[in-house]
């Protein structure tokens, strides 16, 4: 598998390029290039489809012809098909021997256990104890219940006070102090809502795939968080440079990847997908409630979120 990333390599050595330019090219991340150019084609099986876009894209960028350079890629992964079948068919012969030259183990029947029926002159007295707890329970309930249902059945006893017709101040002081507890009441509620409408992360959309964050004031650093819904090619940059916690790289289904990142130094970020189709963004444990043109955008193509914060 070497032979074809050599002649990558020689070729983007002709060009005058270095990784990096040919990973700004492509939008590749550097580490697949290196794996590209030094023949690890092994680390991606099961994603030949994905290395044949990455060999379409460097093909570009480098004057090679697309259609040869892939030829050559499938070749060589049947090569290395047939040679791992070999192996495998190999070592299940070896396997089958190595049973067949093991002893045979004498089989006996295990001797069966006989459990013995209960007699009818078996000692149960116990029985005659669980039944007088139940009726003493019973009885218990039933008194409880008549005891209730009689206390409910009494009239309530009525009080009448000869009072004055007249008016005096304490009415007048209460009502004051029932005003003045519900103002009160009503303050707090505001000054409350006002805290939580502070520390309240929201999300503004500027256009396709382009979101800006609103963090709560005093924050320092937050954490850029996805959980993707299918299997894809993913790679973060920020500020314009790839995240070495978040190298590109093939993510599963129900995968996840973050990033913690701080507020002064953090410009804008950009997130590379092949497949955006189910995947759940998140700032901070708080979900980024994509329009329904972004969440429907999906595609073999490489998709670009970028979100630019605005911290007050």
């Amino acid at each position: 598998m070497n032979n074809l990333g050599e002649q990558i390599k020689q070729k983007r050595i002709e060009k005058g390029m270095s990784i990096e330019d040919l990973s700004n090219r492509t939008l590749l991340s550097p580490a697949i290039i290196k794996d590209i150019e030094n023949g690890a084609f092994d680390r991606y099986e099961g994603d030949e489809a994905y290395v044949k876009m990455y060999l379409k894209k460097i093909s570009d960028a480098l004057d090679m012809d697309r259609e040869e350079v892939t030829q050559s890629y499938i070749a060589l992964t049947e090569e290395i098909k047939k040679e791992e079948l070999e192996e495998a068919r190999k070592r299940a012969e070896m396997q089958e021997a190595e049973r067949e030259s093991r002893p045979k183990k004498e089989f006996h029947f295990a001797k069966p256990f006989f459990t013995s029926k209960s007699s009818v002159y078996e000692d149960k007295s116990h029985l005659k104890v669980i039944r007088i707890v139940i009726v003493l329970l019973l009885i218990v309930l039933i008194v409880a219940v008549a005891w209730i249902g009689l206390n409910s059945l009494k009239p309530a006893d009525k009080t009448y006070t000869n009072g004055s017709d007249k008016v005096t101040g304490q009415v007048e002081t209460k009502k004051k102090e029932n005003t003045q507890n519900e103002t009160e009441k009503k303050e707090n509620t505001e000054e409350k809502n006002k805290k939580t409408a502070d520390n309240k992360i929201t999300f503004t959309r500027n256009s396709k795939l382009n979101y800006n964050i609103k963090l709560p004031s005093g924050s320092e650093e937050f954490t850029f968080k996805v959980t993707f819904g299918n299997r894809t090619f993913a790679s973060l940059r920020v500020n314009g440079k790839a995240v070495a916690d978040f190298q590109g790289k093939v993510y599963s289904a129900s995968q996840e990847a973050q990033v913690k990142l701080k507020v002064k130094e953090f410009k804008t970020l950009t997130l590379h997908l092949a497949n955006n189709h189910g995947t759940v963004y998140y700032i901070n444990d708080t979900k980024i409630t994509l329009s329904d043109d972004d969440e429907k955008h999906t595609g073999a193509t490489d998709l670009i979120l970028k979100l630019d914060i605005v911290n007050e």
